[in-house]
């Protein structure tokens, strides 16, 4: 009988040594502090950076999913900008919106509250007139061929302030400001196509990789990320193999 006693004991100390870490919860979404503090005003959260931890919380490891958040606001036709420390969330939550770094998360224009990611500026600023207007771009090949030019619209705001300078460092073409609208009708993200076939917007953007080097660095050489995405493989191995589904390029809803 003590062998066997001893054995169980050993059997649970291994157990426990071996076990993985639970992410830790949070009650309250910080984004939902958020939307309840602003009321009725407009903003709009975009996802300003993200990461993953290991942390001792009360004698036990835990993985701290975190974000950092931008707030924009209109105030007096000038954007207001607050920018907020880490905040931990859900992991749930995290997944949800893993693939929308740099873009509007959660916004509210016009009284109409959305929580299908977009590219910062797409469902308020850019095609409002009172922001800017819609000019066409006329591009030349080298031969310089009538027949060879074509015509991209894109949006050209009516001053280059820091409003737009923060929110456009880089052109909007109608195409995807269309595509963008298409998508969030049907509660969906719209990522876009380069010429490689990368994303436009969002977190695998070519964009973003230039924009915000220290994250993928960080992403790339923590363990707890590595770890984060073979749980997501994983995850999205058995879901891709239980049944046919149809493809699209969006988040996970609303």
């Amino acid at each position: 009988m003590k062998k066997i006693y001893i054995l169980v004991i050993v059997a649970i100390v291994i157990a426990s040594c071996t076990q993985k870490p639970k992410a830790f919860k949070v009650a309250v979404e910080p984004t939902e502090n958020i939307i309840k503090q602003l009321g009725s005003q407009d903003f709009s959260i975009v996802l300003n950076d993200m990461d993953i931890k290991k942390k001792r919380i009360k004698e036990e490891e835990k993985i701290v999913y975190k974000h950092k958040y931008h707030i924009l606001k209109i105030e007096n036709d000038s954007l207001i900008v607050d920018s907020l420390d880490w905040k931990p969330v859900n992991e749930k939550f995290f997944l949800k919106y893993e693939k929308d770094l740099g873009m509007e998360i959660i916004s509210q224009h016009n009284g109409k509250l959305s929580k299908v990611s977009q590219p910062v500026g797409h469902g308020w600023a850019i095609g409002n007139p009172k922001y800017g207007k819609w000019e066409t771009d006329s591009t030349s090949t080298a031969n310089n061929s009538s027949s060879n030019q074509h015509r991209r619209s894109h949006w050209r705001p009516h001053n280059s302030g820091l409003f737009w300078f923060w929110m456009l460092s880089r052109r909007t073409y109608r195409s995807d400001y269309n595509n963008t609208r298409t998508y969030k009708s049907a509660g969906q993200t719209y990522y876009g196509s380069d010429k490689k076939g990368g994303s436009i917007y969002g977190t695998n953007s070519r964009y973003q990789k230039a924009r915000r080097p220290s994250f993928f660095s960080r992403k790339k050489s923590s363990t707890s990320w590595k770890d984060y995405n073979k749980k997501v493989s994983k995850s999205s191995s058995r879901y891709s193999g239980s049944s046919k589904t149809r493809s699209r390029s969006g988040g996970y809803g609303k």
